[in-house]
């Protein structure tokens, strides 16, 4: 993502941020989450201490879906004119990603998005997902967002607060977030991720479960290893009736 120098909304003071634009996910997969998870175009002003999501225009491709979305942020009060100035350029980036034989006339009629929340329902209404699934994971996200922007200290509380809304769905959600971060080389975020997923997985009744499942699996594989070459299918039968837990049992069979 490009570094951009724009103003804080909050103070006005000069501030750098990594800026995307164009979400084109034919070109780019991992667009798709970046896009749905709400974490792009973050902003920190180190004057004023804002956080948070920068107002700018958007465009959503995906080919597949034949999808072309466009979002002007209402805020901004850009004249049309200037709204194509921008959103133009964005588009035919999108339409120049595709080999000819693959454009088709969707990308000649993009749909205007009043609001970011509409874009982002009708990505994943392509997708099939319910209102319920999406408030869900609009849930899932609005947490990650403000454990992102907390402190150490407030977040170990705030994992402790919603230690029942922390799912297997979200550790998912982080993981597919560090991936794209790292595919993106964004070496801040997927640093800040991991952080993140480290402070759950000590700190939530899930992480501490998923620690537990992962441990069984690596004293299997332990297990497995100091066989060697001795390793028989007597042996292993030995493994498994004497498993002390279902996870290691499975990780005993799928070895």
């Amino acid at each position: 993502m490009p570094r951009t120098q724009m103003k804080c909304p909050q103070c006005q003071m000069p501030i750098t941020a990594d800026i995307q634009q164009l979400f084109d996910v034919g070109a780019n997969p991992q667009d798709k989450q970046i896009f749905l998870s709400g974490t792009h175009n973050i902003a920190n002003c180190p004057n004023c201490g804002f956080q948070g999501m920068l107002g700018t225009p958007l465009v959503y491709h995906d080919p597949e879906k034949e999808l072309l979305l466009t979002y002007v942020p209402a805020e901004l009060a850009l004249p049309m004119q200037e709204q194509e100035r921008i959103i133009g350029p964005l588009i035919t980036q999108a339409v120049n990603n595709l080999p000819a034989e693959k454009r088709k006339g969707y990308l000649f009629n993009p749909r205007t998005m009043l609001t970011l929340q509409g874009m982002l329902e009708t990505v994943l209404e392509a997708d099939g997902i319910t209102k319920e699934m999406i408030q869900e994971q609009e849930t899932r996200v609005k947490l990650i967002q403000r454990l992102m922007a907390a402190s150490e200290e407030a977040r170990i509380q705030m994992i402790q607060q919603e230690d029942a809304q922390i799912d297997g769905a979200l550790f998912s959600m982080l993981s597919t977030l560090m991936q794209a971060a790292i595919a993106g080389q964004d070496e801040n975020s997927a640093r800040q991720l991991n952080e993140l997923q480290r402070l759950l997985v000590e700190n939530s009744t899930q992480g501490k479960a998923l620690k537990a499942d992962s441990d069984e699996i690596q004293a299997a594989l332990k297990s497995l290893q100091d066989l060697g070459n001795n390793l028989t299918r007597e042996k292993l039968l030995d493994l498994v009736a004497a498993a002390p837990s279902d996870v290691r049992l499975r990780a005993y069979v799928q070895f």
